[in-house]
């Protein structure tokens, strides 16, 4: 069997949709999709159970029962750093109060942060080039690589600094099971394979695909 082996470089753009309380996208009026460039980083930290371990030795020093379980992963520390303020973009993730102005066109212009539970819940999805000679496929259509958390959750403001330098705004948030509907992700567009879906569970994932990224979008619109 054989696989596309690729170097990605750096990262494109980020996408975030907003998430019921199942993990599933929500679509219609009250959905919100967010395409962006305004980060610096997205930090990313996987969160393993270790085994428990069984070790029982004899008079002599020498082991007697010596096993360890499997380990297994609990869940994905997920941290992004923002070098540009959105509104909306934080409104997705933290389901913190947004703050809006105007008439005819509503925009995002501010946000307020409280003492409520942290429920909101969004999927996150970023797009890296390729690089070198692998930039391109045999039919000369550029590659990417998709990386996809379908279902971020628990998501916190980090320490962030008021200096003479550059504003860093940090989010964290925790990866969760991908819910039942998330499908081969929000939208039309897929960056999967055709026939292919995130089962139910899954915590995140890639793959390389000739799929253009999505465009970037002037704040949150609906998702059909």
């Amino acid at each position: 069997m054989a696989d596309r082996q690729v170097a990605p470089i750096k990262a494109r753009v980020i996408r975030l949709v907003k998430l019921d309380t199942c993990g599933n996208p929500v679509t219609g009026s009250s959905s919100a999709m967010l395409v962006m460039k305004g980060f610096t980083q997205v930090q990313v930290s996987p969160d393993y159970e270790e085994g428990e371990e069984f070790l029982t030795k004899l008079a002599d020093g020498s082991a007697c029962v010596n096993q360890k379980d499997a380990a297994f992963l609990k869940r994905m520390g997920i941290e992004a750093h923002f070098c540009i303020l959105s509104p909306d973009a934080v409104s997705i993730m933290t389901g913190e109060t947004e703050i809006f102005t105007g008439s005819g066109t509503v925009t995002g212009t501010g946000m307020m942060f409280g003492t409520d539970p942290l429920t909101a819940r969004f999927s996150l999805e970023l797009w890296q080039p390729v690089s070198g000679l692998g930039a391109c496929d045999a039919s000369g259509l550029p590659q990417y690589v998709y990386w996809a958390w379908p279902n971020v959750t628990n998501t916190k403001l980090n320490d962030f600094t008021f200096e003479n330098g550059v504003f860093d705004f940090v989010i964290a948030g925790e990866s969760d099971g991908a819910g039942l509907l998330w499908g081969d992700g929000p939208g039309a567009t897929s960056w999967l394979p055709a026939g292919v879906t995130v089962p139910q569970g899954k915590h995140a994932l890639f793959n390389v695909t000739t799929t253009t990224p999505p465009a970037i979008t002037a704040g949150a619109v609906t998702l059909t």
